[in-house]
């Protein structure tokens, strides 16, 4: 299960995101079946290395240029929709 904290700051959007992350660099954010559907990581750059994404909902996700190094992905429900 997702960390509720976690999970409210991601929503405050990248910027806060990053400060967070930035602020308390020896956290590993369990972000565990969280509905992250449609989020939006693009800008600035979303620090989500070693996040643990396992089972979330990030179908529709605008992941380009996010730092997932050594984030957990299993399960993870990555789809997009084809561009025609």
């Amino acid at each position: 299960m997702a960390n509720d904290q976690h999970v409210a700051v991601l929503n405050q959007g990248v910027a806060a995101w990053n400060a967070w992350r930035e602020a308390n660099p020896n956290i590993r954010p369990k972000l565990v079946g969280a509905d992250l559907r449609m989020a939006n990581f693009r800008m600035p750059r979303a620090d989500l290395a070693g996040a643990d994404f396992t089972e979330a909902e990030l179908n529709e996700a605008d992941l380009y240029q996010a730092d997932l190094r050594g984030a957990n992905l299993r399960g993870a429900n990555l789809t997009r929709r084809p561009i025609p």
